[in-house]
């Protein structure tokens, strides 16, 4: 593929994308409904239901809660459901993901091997589920696949639903790390002002600006010289299907990254933050980690910089 090089003479990918693919650079990471209706008996495709959401309590506080309820009264045939944050949060450090041998036994439970696909849903076109689908990644499991509308898009092709709790044979998943997918705080902090490292901000405009704070107990604002793509941004909120290629292209272009820059997506918790993570990949930006800690930790630390003027291009 030829290459497109901006004023600085830096390949810009996502022009490079959107002006050669007729589609995305990684389309195996989304499938669609159709696609899964048929693979619903094979024994080597693992459907996981991530559904999760957020509620306001009386006092007009907001809390979030895993949909096993919804989950209960009707899934994707065969699905089996994980909380994508308490399943994946560490115990004793709710901010870290599980460590590598928990992880095991999660996947292990819900009857995955290292040679099973997975595909993940929820009813948010993905940003939830997400989280599960870097977790995966980051220990070492490529076989993983977004369903693309999640299961709303599924409810809306007229395709099955199940209510009865899916039981699955005991897999034998086996983690290997990839460290470079996953930053600390530390990590995050050393790379400010390095021109090599783009640091984006996934979460709704409002908290990035520090008009309101994304906790009640934590500072307002985001880590100086973060950029902000927004992750529900991603999603044709109609259909809460992905962007087309060429507008997942177009939305993320202002940014100007690099192909030589490595990402560092961040967000409230690690979940929108896992959903950018996704975007990137699809249009082909794979030097890309997380700070699963985010804001969550970042902003409850005095002595981490916080910034609250737009350094948005």
């Amino acid at each position: 593929m030829d290459t497109i090089e901006d004023k600085d003479h830096a390949t810009v990918w996502f022009v490079t994308m959107q002006a050669e693919s007729t589609g995305y650079a990684h389309p195996e990471a989304l499938v669609t409904p159709k696609w899964l209706l048929e693979r619903l008996d094979d024994p080597k495709v693992r459907v996981v239901d991530g559904r999760f959401g957020l509620q306001s309590d009386d006092d007009g506080s907001v809390q979030s809660y895993a949909k096993i309820d919804d989950y209960q009264e009707g899934h994707i045939p065969g699905a089996v459901f994980l909380d994508v944050m308490s399943d994946l949060s560490d115990d004793e450090n709710p901010t870290s993901v599980i460590d590598a041998a928990t992880f095991e036994a999660l996947m292990s439970r819900f009857g995955v091997d290292n040679d099973t696909m997975v595909v993940i849903y929820d009813d948010d076109g993905g940003t939830w589920a997400a989280r599960l689908w870097w977790a995966l990644r980051y220990y070492g499991h490529d076989q993983i696949a977004m369903l693309d509308g999640g299961f709303d898009h599924w409810i809306a092709q007229g395709h099955p639903t199940e209510s009865r709790v899916t039981e699955v044979p005991v897999g034998a998943f086996k983690a290997t790390i990839r460290p470079e997918l996953r930053v600390t705080a530390d990590e995050v902090e050393q790379s400010l002002g390095d021109s090599s490292t783009c640091i984006v901000d996934a979460l709704p405009e409002v908290f990035y600006s520090g008009e309101m704070s994304l906790y009640p107990t934590h500072r307002a604002g985001h880590i100086p010289g973060a950029l902000n793509v927004a992750a529900p941004s991603n999603l044709d909120r109609a259909t809460s299907r992905m962007l087309p290629p060429d507008q997942l292209a177009r939305l993320w272009e202002p940014l100007n990254i690099r192909a030589d820059q490595r990402v560092i997506t961040y967000c409230g918790g690690g979940v929108y933050a896992s959903f950018a993570l996704f975007a990137l990949y699809l249009l082909g930006h794979e030097n890309a980690a997380l700070y699963d800690a985010s804001w969550s930790e970042w902003g409850a630390d005095n002595n981490r910089p916080v910034e609250t003027s737009s350094t948005q291009p």
